[in-house]
């Protein structure tokens, strides 16, 4: 007979933290390429061309996913209990508070498209908020990464489509940094047949351990 001890299997060595990490957007256009690993053979890869790291986040918040799913039950007479239950709707969120004035925050805050936006001979930029924020579709990406080197291990998730349907209130003032705080909705991509996109790897990466065997093994 088992004890309880041989019945459990805890690894603590699989109880991860994004100690580092950083938010990507790139506006969607069809020639987009997919996201589809982190590393190969010689480390990390590169992200294709036109995404660009939003810059510094609220060390409190990081990044924080939201997932908002509605279901409708089926009752049925002398039954206390629901005897069917299908999901209608599976809304995945991304949040987060951006800490660096610059265009890409801009764009994502303000809804607004400052490609055409250059600053004068004095140095001055400006523009007009619009009657209503633009629906702008970008392509996000959240890597993060626990551990340095040897011991690295990188976790992330790609929204091949995703537009801010939400955005936080601004203070200013001389207690804290000018903050852009806001919610992107994920919508599913028809090339890439998905809303989200879940990403694991890295040299200290445990994927055994994790419940993943190797391919073909």
């Amino acid at each position: 007979m088992p004890s309880f001890a041989d019945l459990q299997k805890h690894f603590d060595d699989l109880i991860r933290k994004g100690l580092e990490g950083s938010v990507f957007a790139k506006r969607l256009t069809d020639a987009d390429a997919e996201i589809t690993k982190l590393k190969d053979a010689t480390g990390l890869l590169a992200l294709p061309p036109g995404y660009e790291d939003v810059g510094n986040l609220t060390k409190d918040q990081g990044v924080n996913w939201t997932r908002d799913i509605d279901s409708s039950d089926t009752t049925s007479l002398g039954k206390s209990e629901p005897t069917r239950r299908d999901i209608i709707s599976d809304v995945t969120g991304l949040q987060f508070t951006m800490q660096e004035s610059k265009k890409a925050v801009f764009e994502l805050y303000d809804g607004i498209d400052l490609t055409g936006v250059t600053q004068d001979a004095n140095g001055n930029v400006s523009w007009d908020k619009a009657d209503r924020p633009a629906a702008i579709y970008y392509r996000m990406f959240a890597l993060f990464k626990d551990g340095d080197g040897a011991d690295a291990i990188y976790f992330a998730k790609w929204l091949p489509r995703a537009q801010v349907t939400d955005r936080g209130e601004q203070g200013w003032n001389e207690n804290n940094e000018v903050q852009y705080p806001v919610t992107l909705t994920a919508y599913v991509d028809r090339t890439a047949g998905t809303s989200m996109r879940t990403l694991w790897a890295g040299p200290a990466a445990k994927m055994t351990a994790m419940g993943f065997p190797v391919s073909g093994v």
